[in-house]
């Protein structure tokens, strides 16, 4: 008799929920790439602190009383998390198939539809960091001089707006600003035998690496998301940011529970979950990127 969830499909939700888990920072680059912060219970948002003002030193003369001071103020951000919800409906028929391959096929769906849903949340952020670290131009495909500007306005950020950007900087961009970019970068093929389009050194190491090097001369980690969605203009709307920048609020992580109802002939798996994003330290830390999307 092959093992179904026929009978026990409630006893497998743990393993729903673990494989799940386990699978969605496979399915959605975001979530590993901000600070995550869990909401204590008893509060319906998280705040995040930060310092309004900055030190300064003097060079008083010997003896003589200290006349200025410099005044530590803080001001904050809040997150509010939005209840998030998957209502999954398993059919009698899908019931047959063994246990094993259910749990596989259904935490696969799972972790892609939460893992989505929450790098959609993230990704939209980036349009809200500091307008003058607004870098790349519509309608423009992405080249590595875009990436090194980002970079150099995130670097040189003033004390009095937040910066220099803390470490690590991470660079997220759609899959079309990519391949844009590998082209600028001379990863366009060979154009004949005897006359080869791509010069040696940098370029012909990339092509040989058949990828973008780790730090992608610049120095920023490079991911690339599936998940990201063209504009009114056919740009994608990309970023270059510090960890520290993006935050995730957490207030009730996912969960999945089943139901079965009398007008539906299966089971329904239902999932719920608390949690936001936003802009939690200073947005001049994080760079948008607007790439052509043709």
């Amino acid at each position: 008799m092959p093992d179904t969830l026929r009978t026990n499909i409630a006893e497998s939700t743990q393993e729903l929920v673990e494989a799940t888990i386990l699978q969605m920072p496979q399915n959605a680059p975001m979530m590993n790439l901000v600070t995550r912060k869990m909401i204590p219970k008893g509060n319906d948002s998280l705040e995040i602190p930060r310092a309004n003002a900055t030190a300064t030193v003097e060079t008083p003369t010997e003896g003589d009383d200290l006349v200025n001071s410099s005044q530590f103020d803080l001001t904050s951000t809040t997150i509010t998390p939005t209840l998030r919800a998957i209502k999954y409906r398993i059919s009698l028929n899908a019931q047959q198939y063994s246990k094993e391959d259910l749990v596989k096929m259904i935490s696969e769906e799972m972790a892609r539809a939460q893992g989505q849903d929450i790098d959609t949340d993230l990704t939209a952020e980036f349009a809200n960091f500091a307008s003058g670290n607004d870098v790349g131009s519509t309608n423009t495909d992405l080249a590595l001089s875009v990436l090194r500007q980002a970079r150099r306005l995130l670097q040189s950020t003033t004390v009095a707006n937040g910066g220099p950007a803390p470490d690590p900087l991470f660079c997220v961009l759609a899959p079309i600003p990519v391949e844009d970019l590998f082209t600028n970068l001379g990863l366009q093929g060979v154009v004949s035998s005897n006359n080869p389009w791509i010069p040696t050194g940098l370029s012909e190491t990339l092509v040989r690496r058949y990828g973008l090097p780790d730090d992608l001369v610049v120095g920023v980690k490079l991911f690339w998301d599936g998940y990201m969605t063209e504009d009114g203009s056919s740009d994608f709307i990309c970023a270059m940011f510090a960890k520290r920048a993006l935050w995730l609020a957490v207030s009730y992580d996912w969960d999945m529970k089943t139901f079965e109802e009398s007008n539906f002939i299966g089971v329904i798996l239902r999932s719920v979950a608390l949690y936001n994003s936003g802009i939690g330290a200073y947005d001049t830390w994080g760079a948008q990127i607007t790439a052509d999307g043709a």
